[in-house]
């Protein structure tokens, strides 16, 4: 079984409690006198007595059962951390349960008399509690390692030195922190600065090319009134210049092969060069069509000249 499957002591004993019938109640580690002090014991508290669980191996070795009516009076001893309960009466058993409310509260509601043994606070302590010399010198230094442990970082930070210390730390975060929003400020601005020019400069360059797009035309214009009607008009085939349209008139479809060649081939660089000269294009590709776009020339860009396809 994985780790994520494996299931707790807890777990085991309430599956166990519900396959065997036995009545349910408050669950608690605890340890019984006589048993292991490694053995893995579990205590379950009810109205009708508790149920005393010994596991082994993951599983269920030995189930005690005892009822309240058994017992007719308890010794009670308080530890720091656990609470050790001596029942005697027709049955006697010494327990010691960390979480001894519902254990209690069983007591006073089956009127078992409780009697409390009077200890001194430090004899409650873990290793004081058997008065064992060699034990109690072990718990000593413990204890103290672990107040000296706790206390020297206390003293330590509370220094004079250690106060200095933390408030030149505290003031070079200070500054530095300043420092920083003033950095990031400072490049805030800078980029609003720097985005206003760009955007100043995008316009201003739409402004120039829309003015020497505006000259352009107004040159081809001229190029195609000058052409004594076999130009029609000139415009580009989408929104750049780089591919051109020049429509021609339906009288070269008349014409010889070699007025056809020596017509487009000269008006190709003239339309090319006035496109160039006019800043809107690097490298127009100029196609002589009819007005329905049926191809008289398009450009042979290997021989910078044209192929008829009339």
């Amino acid at each position: 079984m994985s780790e994520k499957q494996k299931k707790n002591h807890t777990q085991i004993i309430e599956e166990y409690i519900d396959h065997h019938g036995l009545k349910k109640g408050s669950l608690t580690n605890c340890s019984v006198k006589g048993y292991g002090t490694l053995d893995v014991v579990l205590i379950s508290v009810h109205d009708d007595g508790f149920d005393i669980f010994l596991l082994k191996d993951e599983a269920v070795s030995n189930v005690i059962s005892y009822i309240w009516s058994q017992f007719s009076e308890v010794e009670i001893d308080k530890f720091a951390l656990s609470t050790e309960f001596s029942l005697l009466g027709e049955k006697e058993v010494t327990l010691k349960i960390t979480e001894d409310k519902p254990f209690y509260s069983q007591l006073e509601k089956h009127n078992i008399k409780m009697i409390f043994k009077k200890r001194k606070w430090q004899n409650k302590l873990l290793g004081f509690r058997s008065q064992n010399k060699l034990k109690m010198a072990i718990a000593t230094a413990i204890y103290l390692i672990a107040i000296l442990l706790i206390v020297v970082p206390i003293v330590a930070y509370n220094l004079p030195s250690a106060k200095q210390e933390r408030i030149a730390i505290e003031a070079a975060k200070i500054k530095q922190e300043a420092t920083e929003k003033e950095d990031r400020e400072r490049e805030a601005v800078e980029a609003k600065e720097f985005n206003k020019k760009q955007a100043a400069n995008k316009k201003k360059q739409d402004e120039n090319n829309k003015e020497l797009e505006i000259a352009t035309k107004d040159r081809l214009k001229e190029y195609v009134d000058n052409s004594d009607g076999l130009l029609l008009k000139i415009e580009p085939m989408t929104n750049s210049w780089e591919h051109v349209y020049a429509f021609v008139s339906e009288n070269f479809k008349t014409m010889s092969l070699y007025e056809k060649e020596s017509w487009v081939n000269e008006a190709g660089l003239d339309i090319k060069n006035r496109i160039k000269g006019g800043g809107i294009a690097a490298d127009p590709r100029v196609y002589f069509v009819y007005k329905d776009q049926s191809k008289l020339a398009v450009p042979d860009t290997f021989n910078e000249s044209y192929k008829i396809k009339d």
